[in-house]
C-alpha cells in the first residue's frame, strides 16, 4: 500500500493570544505526517526516511486508527543491532532484512509510542516528552485515529514566534 500524506486542520481553531500554559496540542501541531499501514513495504519505509528527513512514521489501520510508530533508529536496528536501541528484530543487511522476517511496517513498529489526546495542554506534552526522551508524541481524537503530530520542535517554534523565547 501507498502512503498516506495526513493533513487538513488541526481540530480546532488556533486560539490567538492564548498563553502558551492554555494551549492545547491541537493549536500548533503537524498535521504533515507520513501515514503507512501496517502491511507497508521495509523497502517503502527506507524510501520515506531517505526523502523525509527522518521524521518518525506513523502506523494505521485502514481507518486512521493508531497502531504504532516507525522510527529510523527501528529501522538500523533491524539491520545494525549497534545502530538501534529499541527493536528487537535484527538483521545483518538490508538484503536480509528485506527478504527476512522484517518485511514490513508491522514488523519494525513500536507499538508503546506515546499519544496524548487532542485537548492536552502543551505543559503536560512537553513534561511527557522530556520525560520519555522521545523528540514528538501522536496526537489522536476521542475515537483513536491520529489526527497529527507535535514535536518539540513544534512547541519551540511557536515559543520563538510569540516572544516567549
Amino acid at each position: 500500500m501507498s502512503p498516506e500524506r495526513a493533513g487538513g486542520p488541526g481540530g480546532r481553531e488556533k486560539r490567538s493570544g492564548t498563553t502558551p500554559d492554555e494551549m492545547v496540542v491541537t493549536d500548533i501541531m503537524s498535521t504533515d505526517f507520513i501515514r503507512v499501514l501496517p502491511d507497508t513495504p521495509v523497502e517503502t519505509i527506507a524510501t520515506h526516511f531517505s526523502a523525509r528527513g527522518c521524521s518518525d512514521l506513523v502506523v494505521t489501520d485502514n481507518r486512521g486508527h493508531f497502531l504504532g510508530v516507525i522510527t529510523p533508529y527501528d529501522l538500523l536496528t533491524a539491520v545494525s543491532p549497534e545502530a538501534g536501541i529499541r527493536s528487537r528484530k535484527r538483521a545483518t543487511c538490508i538484503e536480509c532484512l528485506i527478504s527476512g522476517s522484517v518485511s514490513s511496517a508491522a514488523d519494525l513498529m513500536t507499538r508503546s509510542h506515546i499519544t496524548v489526546k487532542a485537548d492536552t495542554l502543551i505543559p503536560e506534552a512537553i513534561r511527557l516528552l522530556e520525560r520519555h526522551r522521545h523528540p514528538d508524541l501522536v496526537v489522536i481524537n476521542d475515537g483513536g485515529e491520529v489526527i497529527g503530530v507535535i514535536g518539540i520542535c513544534n512547541i519551540i517554534s511557536h515559543l520563538r514566534i510569540v516572544g516567549h523565547l
